[in-house]
């Protein structure tokens, strides 16, 4: 298979069609958790540029399995994709949309606003109700003795993002700095990819590492994104010791 023929494949991918307002529909292959397409549109807005918005699908699933965007995390996320991708969201008519300033910026910025409306899926872990269990502090205690074998100082309940939201349960303070957040949760879990996207942005060095009890206690799709969206997503009932030495492994290493 050669250039030509594969970039004509994936264009493929793509379908663009007229809407009655004059503007444009564009039908992209990134599909939502219930496997429809994201749908972004684009309209002139009458001073030569053009907005293209994601018509509120992405926040309409959510809404719909009971998530309340406007709660603090999903304020939060909603910051960080502006901070990153300068995609925002529109209050009033609960849909993420950008600017395209001018007509060739319009399929970049499309791509854009339809990446952020499927990953804003992630929110749907804010549903999933928190269990009550000791994993929590069992973890921290497996950290304290980290910290104390290498003598790296670490700091628990840290507030380790721009904004001061998001609280990590261990922060060592390695050379190469170290967040921990212990996942006994969907919600918990998404924090650490929050995280780790609001560290990406800023070139932060800092490693974000999640740690969830065993397979059984979150969704395997969650999981699955959390490998994409952090440094590393380790389980810890299954190998104890192995995650206590790969902890120790990561706080001394130089780089």
């Amino acid at each position: 298979m050669d250039a030509k023929s594969l970039q004509a494949e994936l264009c493929g991918t793509f379908r663009v069609s007229q809407t009655e307002s004059d503007g444009l529909s564009i039908c992209t292959p990134f599909t939502y958790d219930d496997g429809d397409n994201v749908v972004v549109f684009v309209s002139p807005d009458g001073n030569g540029q053009f907005r293209v918005d994601d018509n509120g699908e992405a926040a309409f699933r959510l809404m719909t399995d009971g998530v309340n965007l406007g709660g603090r995390k999903p304020k939060s996320w909603l910051a960080t994709v502006e901070a990153i991708h300068s995609v925002s969201w529109d209050e009033g008519d609960e849909e993420l949309f950008a600017i395209a300033r001018t007509p060739s910026d319009v399929a970049s910025v499309a791509m854009k606003v339809a990446e952020c409306s499927a990953q804003m899926q992630v929110l749907s872990a804010l549903r999933q109700d928190r269990q009550v269990s000791t994993f929590k502090e069992e973890i921290v205690e497996v950290l304290r003795q980290v910290a104390e074998e290498t003598n790296i100082e670490a700091r628990y309940d840290f507030p380790a993002d721009p904004n001061k939201q998001i609280f990590v349960d261990a922060y060592f303070m390695a050379p190469t700095p170290i967040s921990v957040v212990v996942a006994t949760s969907n919600e918990r879990l998404l924090e650490a990819e929050l995280l780790w996207s609001s560290t990406q942005s800023m070139q932060d060095p800092t490693k974000v590492i999640a740690v969830f009890e065993d397979m059984s206690k979150l969704s395997e799709k969650h999981l699955a994104r959390a490998a994409y969206y952090t440094d590393k997503t380790v389980p810890w009932r299954q190998m104890p010791d192995a995650f206590h030495n790969y902890i120790k492994t990561e706080v001394l290493k130089r780089h």
